[in-house]
């Protein structure tokens, strides 16, 4: 996970080194707070999944879920689109489990498309704070359900 993390923030700044205007500060501040969001949502959605598993045991089904979530969310929420099928994958990744958001918002406000709060970076925050009210709900919930490793 290091080398994902050493890699991502190399690609960011060489993209942001080759922009034709470099973002501000402001922007720059608003795009860590739209990180920090992402990385909230993700943690809050990874808490409730492995909650889940205390109800449902060793499910493989939860690692396939978690992994084509990360699939979603690697590509920009505007190539979702065009066609229904296109238009129920983007508003379902982007309003019900909003990761389109919470990855898209960031780069577009590095990139200079996003210059200020909208409602899509309100729908991105909100998101992440119901998440993690709603995964702490759900951690306490699965704790009160077990009972030992070895029932």
């Amino acid at each position: 996970a290091l080398s994902n993390l050493v890699l991502s923030l190399g690609l960011m700044i060489y993209a942001i080194s080759h922009l034709p205007q470099p973002p501000g500060v402001v922007q720059i501040l608003f795009a860590v707070v739209m990180i920090g969001v992402g990385v909230s949502f993700y943690y809050s959605l990874m808490i409730m999944l492995a909650s889940t598993s205390i109800w449902l045991g060793r499910n493989q089904g939860l690692y396939d879920f978690w992994f084509y979530i990360t699939v979603f969310a690697r590509y920009p929420r505007n190539i979702y689109g065009g066609s229904l099928a296109g238009d129920l994958l983007r508003l379902t990744f982007s309003y019900a489990i909003p990761i389109l958001l919470v990855v898209a918002v960031p780069a577009e406000i590095v990139v200079g498309k996003l210059l200020q709060p909208t409602a899509i970076s309100l729908v991105a925050v909100t998101a992440a704070v119901v998440g993690l009210i709603v995964s702490r709900r759900v951690f306490t919930l699965a704790l009160r359900s077990y009972r030992s490793a070895s029932s």
